[in-house]
């Protein structure tokens, strides 16, 4: 029964669907108990599923494919070698690609994670030793009036231990609805500004300033519309600043 299997290509036959049904039931009854004839009709599925998955890949033509299916066993060997050299030509790129790319992305995504880690220390470090702001008492308010040549410049007292001074202006009717406010030097050099000001429920203007930012002495408040434009100066005010 083997040689008459070898000498009629019964195995290749099967795989084709091209016996009688005869010879496909006769075939049958023997490979179920057969090891040897079984290991060889797997080896041949596989070889055709090789060739299937390659013409499928681009790796074989219709030509190709339907000369190495109609082939005779010594081509069917040469093919089923080329076919496991594929294979472990695929299996070797992969693991190359396994032992060297997939451990360097490990190695970025885990000084990522570290470096993430770290800022997240340091906030959150930040945050515990950043000093609570606290409410303050008795604040400074100065009221602005606009300054003539001859009057006397609105004065303001900061004691010890006062970190904001408010600058309140009362402002006639003005077609402005937004505002700058700086305040000069005497020598017309600009110490600190406020951006954005708009009037409040009294139709005046009230500005924060650090008192860090005032040293001891005379000022210069101009105020100035910015929106809509054209922007132009709205009103100067004169202000001193003493500590005790």
């Amino acid at each position: 029964m083997h040689s008459q299997i070898e000498n009629e290509q019964i195995v290749e036959r099967y795989v084709r669907n091209q016996l009688t049904p005869e010879e496909r039931q006769a075939f049958e009854e023997h490979f179920f108990s057969c090891d040897v004839c079984f290991e060889k009709l797997q080896d041949a599925e596989r070889f055709r599923a090789g060739i299937r998955d390659a013409a499928g890949r681009g790796l074989l033509n219709a030509k190709s494919r339907s000369t190495f299916v109609g082939a005779p066993r010594t081509r069917f060997v040469w093919v089923f070698a080329a076919t496991t050299c594929v294979a472990l030509l695929t299996a070797m790129i992969t693991g190359w690609m396994y032992l060297t790319r997939v451990p360097k992305l490990r190695g970025e995504r885990d000084r990522a994670l570290a470096k993430l880690q770290a800022e997240r220390q340091s906030r959150a470090e930040l945050e515990r030793t950043r000093p609570v702001e606290r409410a303050e008492a008795n604040v400074p308010l100065v009221i602005l009036q606009a300054s003539r040549t001859e009057e006397e410049p609105a004065r303001v007292l900061l004691r010890p231990g006062a970190k904001e001074v408010v600058l309140w202006i009362e402002i006639g009717p003005s077609r402005y609805r937004d505002f700058r406010l700086e305040v000069l030097s005497p020598q017309n050099r600009l110490v600190t500004s406020v951006d954005h000001l708009v009037r409040g429920p009294y139709s005046a203007l009230a500005a924060s300033l650090p008192t860090a930012q005032l040293p001891t002495g005379d000022f210069l408040v101009k105020l100035t519309g910015v929106d809509p434009p054209p922007a132009s100066v709205a009103g100067e005010y004169k202000l001193r600043v003493r500590r005790p």
